[in-house]
C-alpha cells in the first residue's frame, strides 16, 4: 500500500502491539499442565538476555510471584519478551516492521539462545478492536485490522526464523 492509502481522517479504534518472545521449544499437552510439562517450560530468563544481547521488556521465572493481586500462586513457567509500545493503527504490518527493525541487530544472539537453550522464537501481534452497536437493531459494527504482510516483511521473518501469531479481541459495548 502507498502511504497516502494508509492515512485516515479519524483515530483508529484498533489498538495493536507486537512483541518478540523466546520460549522452550517443547510441545506440551496442557493446559492443564503436568509437572513434567512445567519443568520443560522453565528456563533462566537472565541467560536468554545474556545470549541474545537485548534487554527484554518483561521476564519472569517459573516459581516466581504472580502479578495477580490477592493470590499466592507462583508462576507456572518462565517468560522472556521484548515488546514495542502499542499503537492505534489498522495496518498490522506497520506494527511488525518497527519490531523487526529493533530486533534484527540481535539475530545472531536470538539464534544462539534458540540453539544452546532449546528455545524457539516468535512474534505475537495482539490486536484489540473496539466496536459499536447500532442504536436501532443492536447489531455490532467493528472495523477490523488489515492483517497483511509484504514479501519483504515475510522474508525478514524467515531470516530471523520467527513464527508469527495473532491474538485478536473485539470489544463491544453492552
Amino acid at each position: 500500500m502507498m502511504d497516502d492509502e494508509r492515512s485516515t481522517d479519524f483515530s483508529p479504534r484498533c489498538v495493536q502491539r507486537a512483541y518478540l518472545y523466546l520460549e522452550r521449544n517443547v510441545d506440551v499437552t496442557g493446559p492443564p499442565f503436568t509437572s513434567g510439562d512445567l519443568a520443560l517450560m522453565s528456563f533462566d530468563p537472565d541467560e536468554v538476555t545474556r545470549l541474545v544481547g537485548l534487554q527484554p521488556t518483561t521476564t519472569w521465572r517459573s516459581g516466581g510471584p504472580h502479578p495477580v493481586s490477592g493470590t499466592s500462586r507462583p508462576r507456572r513457567f518462565s517468560s522472556w519478551k521484548y515488546e514495542q509500545p502499542e499503537a492505534h493503527n489498522y495496518i498490522t504490518e506497520d506494527i511488525v516492521v518497527p519490531l523487526l527493525d529493533a530486533i534484527e541487530p540481535y539475530t545472531d544472539g536470538i539464534h544462539t539462545a534458540c540453539r544452546t537453550m532449546g528455545m524457539r522464537a516468535g512474534i505475537m501481534v495482539v490486536v484489540t478492536m473496539h466496536g459499536d452497536r447500532d442504536t436501532v437493531d443492536g447489531e455490532p459494527h467493528v472495523s477490523t485490522a488489515a492483517i497483511t504482510y509484504t514479501s519483504e516483511t515475510l522474508r525478514r521473518l524467515v531470516e530471523l526464523d520467527l513464527s508469527l501469531a495473532h491474538d485478536q479481541y473485539v470489544l463491544l459495548p453492552d
